[in-house]
């Protein structure tokens, strides 16, 4: 199996995995659909249930207002979704599935043969080039798919969960994940590193080109006094390691734990991607 078909798979599985929930969903939900009435100053909301068919075929509806029941409000909003999505994700099914059979064979044979005869004798250099990349990209994978020592530090904190189940413990710790998934960067979570006596454990652990370890940590509660202290010991306890801002880790600074998500990739596109 190659890589493209492996991440084909993926999605598979994760679009089957929610086409489960919603269908869930939709067999739990109140009959009938929504609609709603703007002729009047405050908008009503319409509860349509089917009631069969007139004489001439056509639909026919049991209508009642239902503005102040919020509780069945909510249930037919969320059976909308559901079928939205659901539909979404029949059309997406559908097209994953047929990839695989359009796919050309990629392989060193397969693109010798599609060059003209002049250049097949000498596309050496490219090919050993291509693989050194590929070899860091796998080393990099495999490395990331190792057992290593994970911070033990209030593990009921982690209640956010990504795409690929890893827990982490705030919402910008999520986003920042899943945009590293969206890159295909490898990356350790919350790996224990010792500097002395000290156990730290750097948010995200990357590994460069040359088998070299590098950090990011983010710092999102900047607001809050004890945290600021706890942050600048830190980094004070990095630097003295030689774990500094100009060589090997990435800051990044917020007060609340907002996230902007173009800074998160412009870290991404211009401190990771360039070492990887």
């Amino acid at each position: 199996m190659t890589y493209i078909e492996f991440l084909i798979e993926e999605l598979l599985s994760f679009f089957k995995h929610e086409e489960e929930i919603y269908t869930r969903i939709l067999k739990m939900s109140p009959p009938g659909s929504l609609s709603i009435d703007r002729s009047r100053k405050k908008p009503r909301w319409i509860h349509r249930i089917p009631a069969g068919k007139d004489v001439h075929g056509h639909n026919r509806y049991h209508r009642r207002t239902i503005s102040d029941d919020s509780d069945l409000l909510r249930q037919l909003a969320d059976k909308e979704y559901a079928r939205v999505a659901l539909n979404i994700i029949d059309h997406d099914l559908r097209i994953l599935s047929r990839i695989p059979k359009q796919l050309l064979p990629y392989s060193q044979e397969a693109i010798l043969t599609g060059m003209h005869s002049a250049y097949q004798s000498l596309a050496g250099s490219c090919f050993r080039i291509v693989r050194q990349a590929q070899g860091v990209f796998h080393r990099q994978r495999e490395w990331a798919m190792e057992p290593y020592e994970q911070s033990d530090y209030r593990p009921e904190e982690k209640i956010h969960t990504t795409t690929r189940g890893l827990n982490v413990r705030s919402r910008a710790e999520l986003l920042i994940a899943e945009m590293l998934y969206k890159f295909d960067i490898p990356f350790r979570y919350e790996q224990v590193i010792w500097i002395g006596r000290y156990k730290m454990a750097p948010d995200f652990t990357f590994l460069d080109r040359d088998g070299n370890e590098f950090y990011w940590e983010y710092c999102g509660m900047m607001s809050l006094p004890e945290y600021r202290d706890r942050q600048i010991w830190r980094r004070r306890t990095y630097e003295n390691a030689g774990i500094t801002e100009w060589e090997n880790m990435i800051y990044t600074y917020d007060a609340t734990d907002r996230i902007d998500m173009r800074e998160i990739e412009a870290i991404i596109r211009t401190k990771i991607l360039p070492r990887i």
